[in-house]
């Protein structure tokens, strides 16, 4: 019987890890800015362009960006991003503003 060193193991078990998702405190409400004021929090830096935080939606939960929203949740900047799956379900994922990691797919 032979067993598989356990190092090969743990390399695939890395590999499979899907990529880490970061713990937005979901207690905050979440407010959405308007146009006028994405395009300023972009200008000035604050956050992503909404093109980038929608290729990191589709890559979290792939499918077609219906919508994408630049949102606070506390002091915070949040993508709000509703994608639609090929099998017609929606998801809707959140995205830190700057860094573009994912906090919550539902």
């Amino acid at each position: 019987m032979s067993m598989m060193p356990v190092e090969p193991i743990f390399a695939l078990a890395l590999l499979a890890t899907p990529l880490p998702i970061v713990q937005i405190d979901s207690q905050e409400p979440i407010s959405c800015l308007s146009a006028d004021e994405t395009r300023d929090a972009v200008a000035e830096g604050r956050v992503m362009q909404p093109a980038q935080a929608s290729r990191h939606a589709r890559h979290a939960a792939p499918g077609e960006v219906v919508r994408i929203r630049l949102c606070r949740q506390g002091e915070e900047y949040v993508y709000v991003v509703t994608t639609l799956k090929r099998d017609g379900r929606v998801a809707r994922v959140t995205l830190e503003g700057q860094s573009g990691k994912v906090a919550t797919i539902r």
